[in-house]
């Protein structure tokens, strides 16, 4: 029978828009006094932190409700103080957890939490098939969308590890927060790919459309700077030679149509 799952007593910092994952490595800049507090405390427990999104980035003193049940656990690897009484913070994850209760809320968020351990899956030729499938479909979106730089293309090539390649691609591909949690929240890898690579189908696809639709705007645009330019010339044409010289205007008009 499997033992009961540890829980840690830890320091708690609400994320407003934003969410990391394992093995990511994010800064962001703190204002809150209380999230100060909070990260002042977790400096003085081993620069272990629990950072979970909020559900609502405009709420400035979150409760348990108003925070997503998955996080992550990270290290925080350096605190920068700047002007105005804020705090740049540097942070690397270590591993995802799930809050069970807020035990304290002043000065500063304490909770309980839960750490999570990947499911293992019992078909390696499966999770091999959707490594293969995740890295074709983030390099089409890569080729597609142009806005993946081939730092970041080289950064997931090297990943091994499947669970750690969809956060990866997760975490530089997916702009909606909760696009961002719902693969934080799968501890199945297989699940986690699965929906990683449905959500790179619907990106690459939508990428496709965005430079179709961009492609024809820039030749409407093109098209009605030429026309508007030939306008003007047979304006100046008018101007200089008079009605009666039709020749060039006749030419101009042609290219008009």
């Amino acid at each position: 029978m499997a033992g009961k799952r540890k829980t840690l007593h830890m320091v708690l910092l609400p994320l407003r828009g934003l969410m990391i994952f394992p093995h990511m490595v994010l800064h962001f800049d703190v204002g809150r006094p209380k999230s100060i507090a909070s990260l002042e405390a977790a400096m003085l427990d081993e620069q272990r932190i629990f950072l979970v999104a909020q559900k609502d980035a405009d709420t400035v003193d979150p409760e348990a409700e108003d925070l997503y049940e998955v996080g992550t656990i990270a290290h925080v690897k350096q605190v920068l103080n700047l002007p105005g009484d804020t705090l740049r913070v540097l942070v690397e994850g270590e591993k995802r957890a799930t809050l069970k209760k807020i035990d304290q809320t002043e000065p500063f968020w304490l909770a309980t939490v839960t750490p999570e351990a990947e499911q293992p899956e019992d078909a390696p030729e499966i999770l091999e098939a959707l490594v293969r499938t995740a890295r074709d479909a983030f390099e089409n979106y890569a080729h597609v969308s142009q806005r993946i730089s081939e730092e970041t293309i080289r950064s997931v090539s090297d990943v091994k590890d499947p669970g750690q390649l969809a956060d990866v691609i997760a975490a530089n591909v997916l702009g909606k927060i909760e696009e961002r949690q719902a693969i934080l929240e799968e501890m199945n890898v297989v699940k986690r790919l699965e929906t990683l690579c449905g959500v790179l189908a619907r990106e690459s696809e939508l990428a496709g459309l965005e430079r179709q639709v961009q492609g024809r705007v820039r030749s409407q645009i093109d098209k009605n700077q030429k026309e508007y330019y030939l306008r003007e010339q047979m304006r100046a044409i008018q101007e200089e030679l008079g009605e009666s010289d039709s020749t060039a205007q006749d030419e101009i008009r042609k290219k008009l149509k």
